[in-house]
């Protein structure tokens, strides 16, 4: 289905809900056969690579269409492709695996039709024992990061840094005062004009009831918190900077906000997409969507995967947005 959007002109998605979005863009669950809830997506040329819910890392047209399983894959959660100079596996997708709280948390790289195991995550901290378990974001660093797969085990509050011959450390551990669920990982670009060539982490402090006290944080390539980057988020679970096809928002900061859990909160649709104008404001962009769980910037499209997109946990879609301009 496809959604033209006006001035923040309310829309039906294919579950019947509502999505907004700020001005003249195209917003539309795609309809993917075959696959039942994305997780994580990453976009490669004019194609769409992504982990589901059912069990395996899938590919599938930018526009929709038939998903492809590239491989089958126990609990998946990140999935990113390695860039040259990461060894000898430019091109080859990695995933981590071990979604839930108890199972542990591997990387897995894709070869063929099958998965191999390719890092296994030591215990590090003191939650959850140590144990290294929910598995959550997956990227390769750019930058001064280049070089190491980044992973996040939300089990035990830390960030991992692999390196291309499978050795996996830990990066950045949160288990103080307050201690830290951790969503998701990102690097700003050289130019961004707040804190460049920087690792941002989006995350919450555990078991705290409050709403909007989630945060993107800065951290160096020590692996050392450095100063809080947003604040006033539920859940921010991605972000990147907007296409010059989106106009005068063209290279603003587009962050994804994930609300609460659907499975905590009868599905609402309490997911939105802010932008951070040029002068640093934060403003609404888009709204409506239930679970957006990463977010992927094209040369003319922001990509979303919505693991309940269709209003139930496990029933999702991968959600595309385009410029009208």
């Amino acid at each position: 289905m496809i959604l033209a959007v006006v001035a923040l002109t309310s829309l039906v998605n294919a579950a019947g809900k509502g999505l907004d979005v700020e001005i003249a863009y195209e917003i539309k669950a795609l309809k993917i056969t075959g696959a039942t809830s994305p997780i994580y997506v990453q976009v490669e040329g004019d194609k769409l690579v992504f982990s589901d819910g059912s069990g395996a890392v899938m590919s599938a047209p930018m526009g929709g269409g038939s998903a492809t399983t590239m491989a089958k894959v126990d609990k998946p959660a990140g999935v990113a492709i390695a860039p040259a100079g990461f060894g000898s596996y430019a091109g080859q997708v990695f995933v981590a695996s071990g979604s839930d709280e108890k199972s542990p948390c591997q990387i897995m790289r894709i070869g063929g039709a099958s998965a191999s195991a390719f890092a296994t995550l030591p215990d590090a901290g003191k939650l959850n024992g140590g144990k290294a378990t929910e598995c959550r974001d997956l990227e390769f660093g750019v930058g001064p990061f280049a070089g190491k797969l980044y992973a996040v085990a939300n089990g035990n509050g830390t960030i991992y840094q692999i390196d291309p011959s499978g050795k996996a450390t830990a990066f950045a551990t949160f288990d103080g005062t307050p201690a830290y669920e951790i969503s998701s990982i990102g690097f700003t670009a050289a130019n961004d004009p707040k804190a460049p060539n920087t690792m941002l982490a989006g995350m919450r402090p555990r078991m705290e009831i409050a709403g909007r006290v989630g945060r993107i944080n800065e951290l160096g390539t020590d692996g050392k918190l450095k100063t809080e980057y947003l604040v006033g988020f539920v859940n921010p679970t991605g972000w990147g900077y907007a296409p010059a096809g989106f106009g005068s928002y063209g290279g603003n900061l587009i962050i994804v906000d994930a609300g609460r859990p659907a499975a905590k909160n009868s599905a609402d649709r309490d997911g939105n997409v802010y932008r951070v104008d040029n002068k640093g404001i934060t403003r609404a962009f888009a709204s409506g969507m239930v679970d957006p769980n990463c977010l992927r910037i094209t040369n003319n499209a922001m990509v979303i995967a919505d693991p309940s997109e269709q209003g139930k946990p496990g029933k999702g879609a991968i959600v595309v947005i385009t410029s009208m301009l």
